[in-house]
């Protein structure tokens, strides 16, 4: 009977054998958790600090976002739908249908490893002991194979290791807990040693190394393929090409779904290259694309219903009550950049939260469920974490609050400044001296950037802004002679030239024969040789940053090239506009334009400064805490922290909390105001351009230091008038950043490139000190309030609160709430008194 068992047990060991799996990694005993930090680990700082996971994320276009700054919240809203990079990274606004790729890298058995267990069910490397049984651990004994290197190698006791974790989580446990590492690879060092040892081991690890330079191969090729379907989309729009894009972008999202399916087949637990290891997690992730394909349809549609209200959303005009056909873009955008009606202005705010926001609450509400079932699926705990996935932080939130507190100073002086040449200009009845400052009157629908009333803002109303159009006109400017100006600005700096291919294939200005997208973009075709920009260049001074916007994306895409394709891309997705913004500080400030000849004479007056920083301020400054709360907002939601059934006021908190700006009426819960901004129901993250306009001034920063342009200290050289043109020093850390791709954490790009392994906001507050050091001043002589008091509820669940305004700055503060409700109920009481007198 023993002699038939062992005699079958022979037999299903061959037939095993006979199968041969093609990744057949050995299964750890025992079992290590990639996601999780483990007993005997010694780690690097750098890595206790980021090496986490992030979402997938994928090439071109990078828009510029508006002349290379968040200047305009129309220019980085894609009306006509997601760009390129964000659908691919966020999922896309349709249905995409399975499609069989016989050829896909890691499809049917040849590629796939279904070791799950503790034990492999395959006898591949099958080692026979003195038992006569089959053993997947090449020992010779029992004994051997039931040892534990723990019992022989404590790590606790040996000084050299530092940082010990606790090896109490499941494979599947959450990623953002802060002793977590899912990239961390330094466990168990004689299990790993072992293996690295085993020949069969280093044979099968071989073919997981083969494998994945196929799938890049194959990847490029895909990618090229659809890049190429939306460029031809984009530079010539018709119906044939919008087809032909849509279906491009379907069989591309369903190539990286399946990819990342069969990728997540193959056991990762044995794999201890770092590098190779993160390629293959990067690759098994897809975001909303590797739901169950009912449920994505489900996700696509909610977007489609919800982005079709935001498109359709038209009021009719102020006091006009026949010409209902104003929409955001180009009607309503230009009301309130340009009224200084406060009634107009209210109207505009209202009616168009109103129209766009409401109808498309109970949408969003389904997709936060959704997202739920999104987060599941990429092994995260829920939506709110999955959301800052792609920052691999375990607490990027809290991080990002820091951040905030370092730069929140700085802001509230401007913020009282701002808050007083507004009162003086509308009244005291209207804007009290410590409460918010209304959201409608700051020349933007969102109240996310100020530079559209500069006019009553500006400190030194005399001293003109610098503005470099008319010479530039006057010399003969061309876009082409603009980026050749721009590849001389990044060659002098030891970078690369672009070279005849990039000018031949670009669209650097607007055709005359057919219809063109003409938001700014660079694009990088994922075959390593091929970028190209698309823009419709202008001849002034905006185009000329703008452009040395998108040549830094160019030179980003050159410094990366040698990577995989899972690589080349930014270290996070708010890299890349920080290092192309980081040249733009650069490229405004009046010593280039003076190098360039279209500045006759050097600017050192005081005012000519502040008016300069101030007008920078109104922009970067002020837009930072609308996307902060914007995003933790959808943190809360997605997470479960905030109510679904309060969310709305939950919003208008946020608001009130970072920004210091409050709804020009009261709100309610039938109001969903949140989806008059794109980014909402279009579910795009808006965290990154937080993190990339503040991140821009820390690579600003380093550059100019390493320059000798900055000296902390010496008023000779500020930060604010470095210019890094010329400065190979300088070129070499943008080089060394950009050539990293997203091959590492970016805490680690950070560490290693500028000495700093964490997003700073020292570097913004010390590019602005002029300007804070006036505001301090100019607050001190004027005896202005500094900060703002909560002045009552903005947003109420009762439908009765909806719509009541009261004027004198506080909603609900007793005098001042009796005075609005007498208000409105005098005009109602004398209505029906005139009627009967009529009558």
């Amino acid at each position: 009977m023993h002699g038939v068992w062992v005699l079958g047990c022979l037999c299903l060991g061959l037939a095993l054998a006979w199968a041969d799996p093609q990744i057949n990694l050995p299964t750890p005993r025992p079992e290590v958790y990639y996601n999780g930090y483990t007993p005997n680990v010694a780690t690097t700082p750098a890595q206790l600090r980021a090496d986490r996971d992030r979402d997938q994320r994928y090439g071109p276009p990078y828009s510029d976002g508006g002349g290379g700054g968040n200047t305009d919240d129309g220019l980085d809203d894609f009306r006509l739908g997601q760009t390129n990079d964000e659908r691919q990274r966020i999922g896309y606004a349709y249905p995409s249908p399975r499609l069989n790729f016989s050829d896909t890298p890691f499809s049917g058995d040849r590629y796939a490893n279904h070791n799950y267990g503790p034990v492999s069910s395959s006898t591949d490397r099958g080692f026979v002991n003195p038992n006569g049984r089959f053993s997947d651990v090449p020992y010779a004994t029992q004994g051997e194979r039931n040892f534990n290197p723990n019992e022989q190698y404590n790590y606790n006791n040996n000084p050299n290791v530092e940082f010990v974790g606790l090896n109490n989580r499941s494979p599947y446990g959450n990623p953002f807990l802060s002793n977590q590492d899912r990239f961390n690879l330094n466990q168990g060092y004689l299990e790993r040693q072992r293996y690295q040892q085993d020949r069969r081991y280093q044979q099968e690890l071989e073919k997981l190394r083969t494998l994945l330079v196929e799938s890049d191969q194959k990847g490029s090729l895909e990618c090229t393929a659809n890049v190429a379907a939306q460029w031809n989309f984009e530079t010539n729009v018709n119906d044939f090409t919008q087809t032909e894009a849509l279906n491009a972008q379907q069989r591309y999202v369903e190539f990286q779904r399946i990819t990342a399916e069969q990728s997540k087949q193959i056991n990762k637990d044995l794999i201890f290259d770092r590098r190779l290891y993160r390629q293959l997690m990067l690759q098994s992730e897809v975001g909303p694309n590797a739901l169950p394909l009912d449920v994505l349809d489900r996700y696509n549609r909610l977007l489609n219903e919800m982005l079709f209200l935001y498109n359709s959303a038209g009021i009719c005009a102020y006091q006009q009550p026949y010409q209902c056909d104003l929409h955001y873009i180009p009607h309503l955008k230009d009301i309130m950049a340009k009224s200084r009606d406060w009634d107009e202005l209210q109207h505009t705010w209202v009616e168009f939260h109103r129209k766009a926001g409401r109808g498309m609450r109970d949408s969003y509400e389904q997709l936060i469920d959704v997202m739920q079932e999104v987060a599941n699926v990429n092994n995260v705990t829920n939506g709110g974490e999955y959301w800052y996935l792609a920052y691999e932080s375990g607490n990027f939130r809290q991080d990002m609050d820091i951040v905030w507190e370092q730069i929140r100073p700085l802001y509230e002086s401007l913020h009282a400044y701002v808050r007083r040449k507004l009162r003086d200009y509308y009244g005291p009845d209207r804007i009290n001296r410590i409460a918010p400052i209304p959201s409608h009157i700051l020349g933007n629908m969102y109240g996310q950037s100020w530079s559209n009333v500069l006019d009553i803002l500006i400190p030194y109303p005399g001293r003109k802004l610098i503005d470099v159009t008319p010479r530039m006109v006057e010399q003969g400017y061309t876009p082409q002679l603009m980026f050749q100006l721009a590849e001389e600005f990044f060659t002098s700096i030891n970078m690369s030239a672009v070279g005849p291919e990039f000018y031949r294939n670009s669209i650097l200005e607007q055709p005359l024969d057919r219809r063109v997208l003409c938001e700014p973009s660079a694009w990088d075709f994922c075959n390593r040789h091929d970028f190209r920009v698309k823009i419709c260049t202008d001849i002034n001074q905006r185009s000329l940053i703008s452009v040395h916007h998108e040549m830094a994306h160019i030179q980003y895409f050159l410094q990366y090239r040698h990577l995989p394709k899972i690589f080349r891309n930014g270290a996070n997705p708010a890299f890349h506009q920080a290092v192309g913004d980081a040249i733009g500080l650069s490229v405004s400030t009046p010593r280039h334009l003076q190098t360039l000849g279209l500045l006759q004479r050097s600017l050192d007056e005081s005012s000519y400064d502040i008016n300069y920083l101030f007008t920078m301020a109104i922009d970067k400054v002020a837009f930072l805490p609308f996307a902060l709360s914007l995003d933790n907002w959808r943190y809360d939601v997605f997470s479960g922290n905030a109510n679904k059934r309060a969310m709305n006021c939950h919003y208008w908190n946020m608001r009130e909390k970072y920004s210091g700006i409050k709804p020009p009426v009261l709100r309610s819960e039938m109001d969903f105001d949140m989806g008059a901004k794109y980014h909402i129901p279009a579910n795009i993250p808006y965290i990154k351009y937080f993190f990339s306009t503040v991140l821009q001034f820390q690579i600003y920063r380093s550059m100019c230091r390493e320059a000798g342009q900055y000296v902390p200290g010496d008023p000779r050289k500020p930060l604010h008038k470095c210019d890094i043109y010329r400065q190979p020093a300088a070129g070499n850390i943008l080089k060394k950043l950009m050539s990293k791709g997203a091959s590492q954490p970016w805490q680690e790009v950070l560490e290693e490139t500028l000495q700093e392994g964490r997003l700073d906001g020292t570097a913004l507050r010390e590019y602005f000190a002029p300007l804070e050091e006036w505001l301090r001043q100019e607050n001190l002589r004027t005896n202005e309030y500094v900060g703002w008091n909560y002045d009552g509820d903005y947003c109420k669940r009762s439908i009765e609160t909806a719509g009541l305004q009261v004027f004198g700055g506080y909603y609900n503060g007793g005098r001042a709430a009796g005075l609005s409700l007498l208000l409105l109920i005098l005009p109602i009481c004398t209505y029906f008194s005139l009627n009967l007198i009529v009558i």
